[in-house]
């Protein structure tokens, strides 16, 4: 004995609507999962980005803040020479003798204006 499994158009097309349906479903299902996994994740990314524009921010600040020490380094030198012959000049002006020193001021003068 044969036993013929026959369907009806209708029960055909039902059985297709369902497959269909269930197709459409797990994409739906599928794109809110990718939604979900992309809005949980974007905290992260904006952050990271955050990061590196202040870590960019902080490699800038740096640079500059060696080129000023730099300069302000160059400025206290100055200073510090320009010191020495205003004191070279009073000893000279109490007593007239110190013309060794006075030498010695205009030389640390001359050379910090020569290679600034």
């Amino acid at each position: 004995m044969e036993s013929i499994i026959s369907f009806t158009p209708a029960q055909l097309w039902t059985a297709l609507l369902a497959m269909a349906s269930a197709i459409v479903l797990l994409y739906n299902v599928a794109e809110k999962i990718g939604k979900t996994i992309a809005a949980v994740k974007r905290p992260n990314v904006e952050q990271d980005a955050q990061i590196k524009a202040l870590q960019k921010d902080v490699e800038d600040i740096k640079a500059k803040l060696g080129a000023d020490k730099s300069r302000l380094d160059t400025m206290d030198d100055g200073n510090r020479a320009m010191q020495e012959a205003l004191l070279a000049l009073l000893d000279h002006g109490i007593d007239g003798n110190n013309i060794q020193q006075m030498q010695d001021a205009k030389k640390r003068l001359h050379e910090h204006l020569l290679n600034k």
